[in-house]
């Protein structure tokens, strides 16, 4: 049997945002933990919809990963499978789309197009996890632009956390994407010339 939650709503709080607030931070359950300090609750200020970040040309992989300081990463994530190639570096315009559940990757990969931004890949993902470390402690942030078979599955990378710990993982690319799930978007700034 579940733990009922009661509550009652102040000025301006209708009872479907209530409903909505402890859908989102897991349920009942997760609320009466957070409640009882069993679990943390970090609050972080709004996320500018747009950033500038430059994606470094001359790094490893290695090197990208260890300037995300990453507290995990999973093995698959390697140079070979996931290169930073020549034209995903130099300045680009960031953006965090966030769509409807039930969403499929093809469906999601439109949207960004429709809006002149095309998704990012595993450098532009590598770079906004250095310079934004916190957003993905709000929700996972995926790289539908790098999508590589492992073990006979689609996978795409993402911005994770485990606990305290930021993460650099693996997700599926087919089925539905979930609500939380955010896709980076980009727009590249300047064009890279050949040497």
């Amino acid at each position: 049997m579940g733990t009922a939650l009661e509550y009652r709503t102040e000025a301006h709080l209708t009872d479907a945002q209530v409903d909505a607030l402890v859908d989102k931070l897991g349920g009942p359950e997760q609320i009466r933990r957070i409640l009882s300090g069993e679990i943390g609750l970090h609050l972080l200020p709004p996320a500018p919809a747009e950033r500038v970040v430059t994606v470094p040309g001359h790094l490893s992989f290695g090197e990208r990963v260890r300037r995300g300081a990453y507290g995990w990463h999973n093995a698959n994530l390697t140079e070979a499978r996931f290169p930073v190639t020549a034209d995903q570096a130099g300045a680009t315009e960031q953006r965090l789309f966030h769509f409807d559940p039930g969403r499929s990757s093809e469906a999601t990969l439109r949207e960004i197009r429709a809006v002149g931004y095309e998704p990012g890949r595993i450098g532009d993902l590598l770079a906004f996890g250095e310079h934004f470390p916190d957003e993905q402690r709000r929700y996972p942030v995926i790289g539908l632009g790098s999508v590589v078979p492992i073990d006979d599955s689609l996978n795409v990378p993402a911005l994770w956390f485990d606990g305290d710990r930021r993460t650099l993982d693996l997700i599926f690319y087919d089925g539905d994407w979930h609500r939380n799930y955010r896709f980076l978007g980009v727009r590249r700034l300047v064009a890279r010339t050949e040497d």
